[in-house]
């Protein structure tokens, strides 16, 4: 893959782990910690990552043991590169189990340098919050989840909190927001019903601000929309693809992984690539250039050529 610009924040986003403490397959059919590992395994040589974003369904049981699983192997591929990391809940969260292991989610600074937290008990009714700095970049996450329930919401709190961050000191590039229900329009009837409500309150704030992307999961497939002129970009699952041209009354997901790349330039433009983790099984190349024939084709077939 081609290194970041100069500037641009490069930013590696998962989503919907749906990581278990006991290991039982999600679905009764997919290993997550090994979708996870096989995730992280081949994006392992995209350069340039300056944060790794998990927008929820980190855990499938709220277990603290699921949320030590991601903080240790996301971690770890977050301290290799030299990454932030931040997660946030879903509707399969828990919120405590989540603060007991992740604190406000934020969890590795600038250069994946470890962030201290005051570890403080806060009742599960309260939304999870927080905010760093990522080279210039003010991050913030937003806690769409409705505990005992399945669709997305932004409380009072959470829309407080978020209206605070963007008002706040001023960032030298803008904002970047992180949450779990996107708020845009959901391609299978079942997400649609489990969507974000009133996603005009979360509009509200965007208009005229300094947001350049709002990063989302959910749907267990890559789409992409706008928000108050806002791009909204939604992350494939890791732990299953989303059927999505079936029929709309019916839910159905293919095994299958991945994870978006997203770069975001300073003068607010924004970049995103899906990457689809092949299976070795069944995806057989189709061909494979070496370095030297593709510099002679792009010699050859660029406007150098002409």
């Amino acid at each position: 893959m081609q290194p970041p610009a100069a500037g641009t924040l490069r930013i590696l986003h998962l989503s919907d782990t749906h990581l278990t403490g006991d290991g039982a397959l999600h679905q009764g059919s997919v290993d997550t910690t090994a979708a996870l590992d096989a995730v992280l395994a081949h994006v392992d040589g995209v350069p340039g990552v300056g944060l790794v974003v998990v927008s929820g369904d980190v855990s499938e049981d709220g277990s603290p043991a699921s949320y030590r699983t991601a903080r240790e192997r996301i971690g770890a591929w977050a301290q290799r590169h030299g990454a932030a990391l931040v997660l946030v809940p879903g509707n399969h969260d828990l919120r405590e189990g989540f603060r007991q292991v992740l604190a406000n989610g934020h969890v590795l600074g600038e250069g994946g340098t470890p962030l201290a937290h005051t570890m403080e008990y806060v009742p599960p009714s309260v939304p999870v919050s927080g905010q760093s700095v990522v080279a210039g970049f003010r991050v913030v996450t937003v806690d769409t989840s409705v505990p005992g329930a399945g669709y997305g919401a932004l409380s009072d709190t959470a829309l407080e909190r978020l209206r605070a961050a963007l008002t706040g000191e001023p960032v030298p590039h803008g904002t970047v927001v992180v949450l779990h229900h996107p708020p845009v329009p959901s391609p299978t009837l079942l997400h649609e019903a489990l969507r974000l409500q009133d996603p005009e309150d979360l509009a509200e704030l965007l208009d005229g601000s300094d947001v350049r992307v709002v990063l989302g999961g959910h749907q267990h497939h890559h789409s992409a929309g706008s928000l108050a002129g806002v791009p909204v970009l939604v992350a494939p699952g890791v732990a299953n693809d989303t059927d999505v041209v079936g029929p709309y009354a019916e839910e159905s997901a293919h095994v299958a992984h991945g994870a978006l790349v997203v770069d975001v330039a300073t003068d607010g433009s924004v970049w995103s690539t899906p990457v689809r983790v092949p299976d070795p099984d069944r995806d057989v190349l189709a061909f494979a250039l070496d370095a030297e024939t593709v510099a002679r084709i792009a010699e050859q077939a660029g406007p150098a050529a002409r």
